[in-house]
């Protein structure tokens, strides 16, 4: 055989080889891809007599009807909160000095929902979030049966997502939790990932049991400082984050507790403090409790109310990264639980700076939103403005611009908006 043939034939083989490799390595990509997450987005609207759930692939485009929901609630004004792992929609209603009401939805592999299971929060609540395998709420300013004269103690409520919302009612005393002789009320929920969640604390005199109201703090002697609780799924108290720089850490709304502690995708958690107490001496700002930190960062410390312009802000929603979502008080005069907030602003927690959000509808023109969703790296809100249907506008928090998406045509509120989704 001649040398050139020879050569020739080494090429043909190897590259034969060579097209054997390639054809293996693809079949094997074929036959075990990387698993994909499949579901839908998940809407809660308002009719004129009813809320309605209803199921979407888009929210970019492709306005939807009121007519096109998939299921009619027997009860209005749930609050909704999402879980990701695993991924459940659970509904609450917030009844006053009344029992509060549940539901709990999950998605199918056929993409449709399965039928909700109904739970009974009998303590009521007026904070919430999600803890282990639990949707957690808790209410503070409760008094315990064997002693009317107190009303110092917390009741959380551990619903069970894994286990068909199976409920289990957990009570503490809170009356020197921080050593100065007052109570607590806690405010948000913050899953560590570690068996412990984190909790803000609003620290008050005890509130008389007999004054009524739905709000469990009474007067705020310590405005100008600011306590986090570590617990954990018995309700331990692993220990106390303190500092003076801050005031609480909670938005106010009647008697909501609105958190204002978030996570970062670092695992890093941002305590926030809107200043709602108009005694306070701290401006609105924000420290930093690093990973599995027992204590504040000392060398972190963002002044937010600098950047606002001198503005309070009451509610706060994590978007991705270091972007927190922050809803701004539309004037700086004395809060009250009846202020109003429809300004928008986004919080980069890394370079500590602020840009209020441009695209969304003026401040005096919006007369509703609703829960917003964080979804690869954009910010989904819900927003009613005067004269217009309920729009989700997409917040890009880089630019801190806005862009319309869909709207719900027929509809009188668009309360919420979350994802299911199943492998």
């Amino acid at each position: 055989m001649s040398t050139k043939k020879s050569i020739f034939k080494k090429v043909i083989l190897a590259g034969f080889i060579s097209c054997l490799s390639l054809t293996f390595v693809s079949c094997e990509d074929n036959e075990n891809p990387a698993p994909k997450t499949k579901g839908s987005f998940f809407l809660s609207v308002n009719g004129e007599t009813a809320e309605y759930i209803i199921q979407t692939d888009n929210l970019e485009t492709g306005d939807l009807s009121i007519a096109s929901n998939i299921k009619t609630l027997e009860q209005t004004g749930h609050t909704w909160i999402f879980n990701d792992n695993p991924s459940v929609a659970v509904g609450l209603i917030y009844q006053q000095g009344d029992p509060g009401i549940g539901l709990g939805f999950s998605i199918k592999e056929d993409g449709t929902l399965n039928n909700p299971h109904n739970f009974l929060i009998t303590s009521r609540f007026t904070s919430y979030g999600f803890f282990d395998k639990y949707a957690l709420t808790s209410v503070g300013g409760q008094t315990p049966a064997d002693n009317a004269d107190r009303s110092d103690y917390a009741t959380f409520c551990f619903i069970d997502i894994e286990n068909r919302f199976a409920l289990i009612e957990k009570t503490i005393p809170t009356l020197n939790i921080t050593g100065n002789g007052e109570q607590a009320t806690f405010s948000g929920i913050v899953d560590m990932g570690n068996g412990e969640f984190l909790t803000g604390m609003v620290v008050s005199q005890p509130k008389d049991p007999g004054q009524g109201g739905g709000a469990s703090s009474g007067t705020i002697t310590c405005p100008d400082s600011c306590w986090v609780a570590a617990f954990d799924k018995d309700l331990n108290l692993k220990r106390i984050y303190r500092s003076d720089k801050l005031s609480y850490s909670s938005g106010r709304y009647r008697s909501q507790y609105y958190s204002q502690i978030g996570k970062s995708d670092d695992g890093n958690v941002y305590v926030f403090s809107g200043s709602y107490e108009s005694t306070t001496t701290r401006p609105c700002g924000a420290l930093k409790i690093n990973k599995n930190a027992t204590e504040f960062d000392p060398s972190y410390y963002f002044n937010i109310e600098e950047k606002t312009g001198g503005c309070h802000f009451r509610k706060v929603w994590h978007i991705t990264g270091n972007y927190f979502l922050l809803e701004v008080y539309n004037n700086d005069e004395p809060l009250t639980v009846n202020s109003v907030a429809t300004q928008y602003g986004v919080a980069d927690m890394s370079a500590k700076t602020f840009k209020f959000v441009s695209g969304i509808p003026a401040k005096d023109k919006i007369t509703g939103t609703g829960l917003p969703m964080a979804y690869e790296g954009k910010m989904y809100f819900p927003i009613v403005e005067e004269g217009a249907e309920p729009t989700v506008y997409i917040i890009d928090p880089v630019a801190a611009t806005a862009k319309k998406g869909i709207s719900i045509t027929g509809a009188s509120s668009l309360n919420a908006i979350g994802r299911l989704t199943y492998q």
